[in-house]
């Protein structure tokens, strides 16, 4: 992902977790759908904004 857009919580945890192995793919209108993680083989996908805000607050918490 080259351009990461958001608020400065989205834009800071998200590139905490690509430095963690995790990846995120957009859509047509470069909203995060999908993060995954190729080291543990995990993977959330976002049917919301709210879902994908909600989740990565709950990753901060745990760094």
């Amino acid at each position: 992902m080259e351009m990461i857009k958001g608020s400065s919580m989205v834009i800071k945890m998200t590139r905490v977790l690509i430095e963690d192995g995790w990846s995120f793919i957009q859509d047509e209108f470069d909203v995060i759908v999908r993060a995954e993680n190729k080291l543990t083989g995990e993977a959330v996908s976002f049917p919301s904004v709210g879902n994908l805000k909600r989740w990565l607050y709950e990753k901060a918490l745990s760094y």
